[in-house]
C-alpha cells in the first residue's frame, strides 16, 4: 500500500517504524484504520459465502443442498456474526479511525495504543471464533467446550469493538481544533460520533448477556439446559433496529459526497445533525434482548410492540429528512453533479437505509396488529421468517456495502494516495447493487407470501428440511432469488478487493493530489496520503467546510 515514510520528529511523539513490523506496534490512526478496512472486507467474503450456503439450503424443502442437518444452524449463526461483528461494524470503525482525526484537526486518536489494541484483539478473537465453529462449537454446536470457546471469542470481539468506539467518540469530543464547534464538524465526523456513542451504550448489554450465558452454560445449566438457548439471547445484535446503529456512518458518507459534488452547504446544518442523530437514537436495539429466563421475551405484544413500531418510524423519519436536505442542496446547485462510483453508491446506500426503515416499520406494524392473522400460538409470524433476512440484507449488503464502496472510492486518494479505477468501480456498483436488491427481495417476499414455520429465528436448529411445513406458493423459488443475489455480492466483494490490489497494491491507480475531487472538508487540505506519525503542524479550523469558505472569500474579494 502506498505510504509516505516521513515520520514526525515532534518532541515526545513516538516515531513510527516504517518497516512491516511497524504495523504490529503502530500508534498511528492511519495505519490502524487501514488494517480494519482491509481485514473487514476479507471477512465480508467469508460471511457472504456462508450466507450463500445457508440460502442454497433453503431452495429445497426436502433435502440439503450444501450443508447438513448438523451444520445448518451453525452456518446460519456464523454468517450473521461474520457480517456484523467481522464486517460492517469494524469496516466503518476503520474508516472513522483514519478520517475523523484529519477532519477535526487532531494529531491522532485520543487513545492510539488502545485503538491498535482494539484491532489486534478483534483479529485474534475473529480467528478464535472461526476455530470454535470449525471445532463444532458456537450456538447449536455439539462440543460443549466449543460453545464456551465461541462465547469467549464473542466477548473478545465485543470488547475490541467497544474499545475502538470509545477511542473514536473520545477523539471527537475532546480533540477538535480550537474554534471547531460540534455543530460545525463535517457530517461524517458527526455520524461517526453518533454510531460510536450508540455502540458504547449497547455493546455492554451484549457483553453482560454473554457473561451470564457463559457462566450458566459452563457451570449451572439452569436457564439454557445446554447450548440451545444461546442464539435467541444474543441474536438481537444482528437484527433491526440495532442494525441502524451500524449504518449511521453511511449517512455521513452520503452527506459528504453529495454536498461536495453540489458545492453547497446543507441549507440547515442543525437539521442535518438532528436527522442523523435520530437514526442512531432509534436504532438502539439492546432493550429487545430476551430475558435470561426466557419469560416475558415477546417484544411484540402490548406496549413493547408500540415502542418497536415507534423506533422504526423514528429511523424512517430521520433518514427521509436527511435525504430531503441533501436533495434540496443538489436542486439549489441547478445542475447535475458529475456521475461517479462514489456518488452513485452514496445515493443508493442512503436510499436503501430508507427502504430498510420502511420495511422494518411495515413488518413491526403488521406483527403487532396481527393483520396477517398467521401467528403461531399467538406469536406474530413475520419476525420469525425470512422477512428478517430481507431487512438484514437491505441494510448490511445494500446500505452497508454500498456505503463502504462509496467511502473507499471517495477517500482512497487520502488513505492510499491513489485513485481507484473508475470503470471497475462502476462494475462493482452494479454487481453490489443488483446483488443486494435480489438478496433483499427474495427472502422478503418469501417471508410475506409463504406460510413458513418459526424456523431460523425461533430455532435455527429446527430449520433442517421443512417439507410439509410450508405451502406451495413459491418459497423455494424466492429463496433461489436471494441466493443468486448473494452470489452477485460475492463477485462484488471480489471486484472491490481486485480494484484495491490493482490500483493501490500494484500502484496502477492515478496518483492523487491533495484534493482531486474539489471537496469541502478539512482532510483535503492535507497531503494524499498524510505522512505516517503525528503531523508537526495542524490546521486551525473554525468550520467543517474550510475549502468552500476560502472559495466564498475569493468570490467576495473579486
Amino acid at each position: 500500500m502506498s505510504e509516505n515514510n516521513n515520520a514526525s520528529t515532534a518532541p515526545g511523539v513516538p516515531v513510527e517504524d516504517p518497516t512491516p513490523f511497524g504495523w504490529l506496534t503502530t500508534a498511528d490512526h492511519k495505519r490502524t484504520g487501514r488494517l480494519f478496512i482491509v481485514c473487514s472486507v476479507l471477512y465480508l467474503v467469508l460471511g457472504t459465502v456462508l450466507d450463500l450456503l445457508v440460502r442454497l439450503d433453503l431452495t429445497s424443502a426436502t433435502e440439503f443442498v450444501t450443508l447438513s442437518s448438523d451444520s445448518f444452524a451453525q452456518g446460519f449463526a456464523f454468517s450473521r456474526e461474520a457480517l456484523t461483528l467481522l464486517f460492517i461494524i469494524p469496516a466503518f470503525l476503520g474508516v472513522s479511525m483514519y478520517i475523523v482525526p484529519l477532519q477535526i484537526g487532531a494529531s491522532n486518536l485520543a487513545f492510539p495504543r488502545a485503538a491498535t489494541a482494539s484491532f489486534w484483539t478483534w483479529k485474534v478473537s475473529a480467528v478464535v471464533l472461526i476455530g470454535a465453529y470449525l471445532g463444532n462449537g458456537g450456538p447449536y454446536g455439539g462440543w460443549a467446550n466449543g460453545v464456551d470457546l465461541h462465547l469467549l471469542a464473542l466477548s473478545g470481539l465485543v470488547v475490541a469493538l467497544l474499545l475502538g468506539a470509545i477511542s473514536v467518540a473520545t477523539t471527537i469530543m475532546t480533540m477538535r481544533s480550537p474554534g471547531l464547534y460540534m455543530d460545525e464538524t463535517p457530517p461524517f465526523t458527526w455520524s461517526s460520533l453518533v454510531s460510536a456513542s450508540m455502540l458504547v451504550v449497547s455493546l455492554p448489554v451484549l457483553l453482560g448477556q454473554i457473561a451470564i450465558i457463559y457462566v450458566d452454560h459452563r457451570y449451572g445449566r439452569v436457564f439454557l439446559f445446554g447450548n440451545y438457548g444461546v442464539w435467541e439471547r444474543i441474536d438481537w445484535i444482528h437484527r433491526t433496529p440495532q442494525l441502524f446503529i451500524y449504518v449511521v456512518p453511511v449517512l455521513g458518507v452520503a452527506a459528504e459526497i453529495v454536498l461536495a459534488n453540489a458545492r453547497r452547504r446543507v441549507i440547515e446544518p442543525l437539521a442535518m445533525y438532528f436527522t442523523i442523530g435520530l437514526v442512531g437514537l432509534f436504532g438502539f436495539g439492546a432493550w429487545t434482548n430476551f430475558a435470561i429466563t426466557g419469560e416475558g421475551a415477546d417484544i411484540i405484544d402490548g406496549v413493547e410492540g408500540v415502542v418497536l413500531v415507534a423506533l422504526y418510524g423514528g429511523a424512517l423519519l430521520g433518514t427521509l429528512g436527511l435525504l430531503g436536505l441533501l436533495g434540496l442542496a443538489v436542486i439549489q446547485n441547478r445542475k447535475l453533479p458529475k456521475i461517479s462510483t462514489s456518488l452513485l453508491a452514496a445515493f443508493a446506500a442512503g436510499t436503501l437505509i430508507l427502504v430498510g426503515a420502511l420495511v422494518g416499520f411495515i413488518g413491526a406494524a403488521v406483527d403487532w396488529l396481527e393483520i396477517a392473522g398467521r401467528g403461531n400460538d399467538g406469536n406474530p409470524q413475520l419476525r420469525m421468517t425470512t422477512w428478517v433476512t430481507g431487512q438484514q440484507s437491505v441494510l448490511i449488503y445494500g446500505a452497508g456495502l454500498l456505503g463502504l464502496l462509496a467511502a473507499i472510492h471517495w477517500w482512497a486518494p487520502k488513505i492510499w494516495g491513489r485513485q481507484l479505477n473508475e470503470l471497475l468501480g462502476l462494475l462493482n456498483f452494479l454487481a453490489i447493487g443488483a446483488g443486494a436488491l435480489l438478496a433483499f427481495v427474495g427472502p422478503t417476499l418469501s417471508g410475506l407470501l409463504t406460510e413458513q414455520p418459526d424456523f431460523v429465528y425461533a430455532d435455527p436448529n429446527a430449520t433442517a428440511v421443512y417439507s410439509g411445513w410450508i405451502d406451495d406458493s413459491g418459497a423455494e423459488g424466492l429463496s433461489a432469488i436471494g441466493a443468486a443475489g448473494v452470489a452477485l455480492l460475492i463477485a462484488g466483494a471480489g471486484l472491490l478487493l481486485l480494484n484495491l490490489l490493482i490500483s493501490v497494491g500494484l500502484k496502477k491507480g492515478l496518483q492523487a493530489d491533495d484534493d482531486p475531487w474539489g471537496a469541502l472538508s478539512p482532510e483535503w487540505m492535507l497531503p494524499s496520503p498524510p505522512p505516517i506519525g503525528e503531523a508537526d503542524d495542524l490546521p486551525m479550523l473554525t468550520s467543517g467546510t474550510p475549502l468552500l469558505d476560502s472559495t466564498d472569500s475569493e468570490e467576495v474579494t473579486a
